[in-house]
């Protein structure tokens, strides 16, 4: 079982109680991906949130300028960072693919589970919420810039 200390250093719980914290761990699995493992990719259904315990992970989109395809991480998470959100919103959608930067350790979490639990868990469902709109937002940004930043490299060629 996942400790709820480790659970208190994601920032998708910040602000959780060590009872509602508890709650989610009973809820967490431990996994590893090796380097390189693609861990999910771009419109598959979104099933696991996912908290990266160790390592890192490439979250990256494919897409065409002209006739040329470009694969672009778009966001890189270390450790005490989560991917995977779209398991929490729907259409339940995978916005990107995710591959390991090296080993990386996970823990996971079935988002329709944890659901469950944030609609029945008002204050738990309001934190999570709240912090959930937080990430997605500066995902967001992060993105927009990576994207300017593949567009300029293009143009230059």
């Amino acid at each position: 079982m996942v400790s709820t200390e480790i659970l208190k250093s994601f920032s998708l719980f910040s602000g959780l109680s060590q009872i509602e914290l508890a709650r989610i761990a009973s809820l967490c699995r431990k996994r590893t991906y090796e380097d390189g493992s693609v861990i999910f990719t771009i419109g598959g259904w979104a099933t696991d949130v996912y908290l990266l315990e160790t390592g890192k992970v490439d979250i990256q989109i494919e897409f065409k300028i002209y006739e040329q395809e470009i694969r672009a991480t778009v966001y890189t998470a270390g450790k005490g960072e989560i991917f995977g959100w779209s398991a929490l919103v729907p259409p339940h959608r995978l916005s990107a693919s995710a591959r390991s930067q090296g080993k990386a350790d996970v823990i996971t979490i079935n988002g329709k589970d944890l659901i469950e639990l944030l609609e029945r868990e008002n204050h738990i469902g309001y934190v999570v919420m709240k912090n959930l709109s937080a990430l997605i937002s500066s995902r967001l940004t992060a993105t927009t810039i990576a994207l300017r930043h593949e567009i300029q490299k293009f143009a230059k060629k």
